[in-house]
C-alpha cells in the first residue's frame, strides 16, 4: 500500500471512529435528561468516553504525522530523495568532521532511449528497479538517494576504499541477475570519492569529486560503445 493510500485509510479509521464516538456521546446526553437519577454513572462515563476520543485523536494524529513526514523524504520509487539527500549533507557539514566520509554518484544511462521507444511507463519502471537494487545497499551507515531523474547518490560514513568497491561489485552482480531476467537492461555509469587524512574534503568538494568521476565514467562507456561500432562496420 503507497503512504498516499495508507493515509487516507487512517483518516477514514479517524472519522468511521469519530462518528461512532460522537454517535455514543449524543445518546448519552438523551438518556441523562430522561433518567437523571443515574446522572453521576453516566457522566462518568462521558468522561470515560472523552478520554478515549481524545487518545484515539492523539494516536491516529501522530501515525499521521510520522507517515506524512516519511512522505517528505521519500521519492515516488521508494527510495530516499533529494530533500533527504539534502538534509544528509547539511548534517555532514555541521559534524565536527567528514573523515571517511564517502560518496557514490549514479547516473542511469539510456533513459532518453527507454522512454522514446517503449514510452515513459517503461521508463519509470526502469528507474523503479534500478532505485529498488540500490536501496539494498542501506544500513545504519549507508544512505541511498535518487537526487534527479536519472541521478542517484549513495552516501556512506565511516567507510573506506575497500568497502566501496565491494558495494559496487555486490550492485553490479545484482544488476546482471537482473538483467538476465529483463528485456530492458540496466546500465549505469558511476565515480566516487572518499574524504580521508591524506585527500580530506568537505561535502560540497566530495560530491563534485565524485560527480566528475561519474561522468568520466560515462565518458568511457560511450567511447567502448562507439568503437564497438566502427569495429562493427
Amino acid at each position: 500500500m503507497s503512504n498516499r493510500k495508507y493515509i487516507k485509510s487512517l483518516l477514514l479509521g479517524m472519522s468511521v471512529m469519530m462518528t461512532i464516538l460522537i454517535a455514543i456521546q449524543i445518546y448519552l446526553t438523551v438518556y441523562v435528561l430522561k433518567h437523571n437519577e443515574m446522572l453521576p454513572r453516566i457522566l462518568s462515563c462521558t468522561a470515560l468516553i472523552l478520554d478515549i476520543i481524545i487518545l484515539a485523536v492523539f494516536f491516529v494524529s501522530s501515525r499521521i504525522n510520522a507517515d506524512v513526514d516519511s512522505m517528505a523524504y521519500t521519492d515516488v520509487t521508494g527510495i530516499n530523495n533529494k530533500l533527504a539527500y539534502q538534509n544528509h549533507i547539511i548534517r555532514l557539514n555541521n559534524a565536527d568532521d567528514t573523515f571517511l566520509v564517502g560518496v557514490i554518484m549514479f547516473d542511469l544511462n539510456n533513459l532518453k532511449r527507454v522512454n522514446d521507444t517503449l514510452g515513459h511507463e517503461m521508463g519509470d519502471r526502469y528507474i523503479e528497479s534500478f532505485s529498488a537494487i540500490l536501496a539494498g545497499v542501506q544500513n545504519e551507515r549507508i544512505s541511498a538517494y535518487r537526487i534527479g531523474g536519472d541521478e542517484f547518490c549513495v552516501i556512506l560514513e565511516k567507510t573506506n576504499a575497500v568497502e566501496i568497491h565491494q558495494i559496487l561489485d555486490s550492485l553490479e552482480r545484482k544488476i546482471n541477475v537482473y538483467n538476465e531476467k529483463n528485456n530492458i537492461k540496466i546500465s549505469y555509469a558511476k565515480g566516487y570519492e572518499i574524504s580521508t587524512r591524506e585527500h580530506y574534503y568537505l561535502m560540497e568538494e566530495l560530491t563534485k569529486r565524485a560527480d566528475s568521476r561519474m561522468y568520466e565514467n560515462k565518458r568511457l562507456m560511450k567511447g567502448k560503445r562507439l568503437d564497438g561500432r566502427r569495429l562493427n562496420v
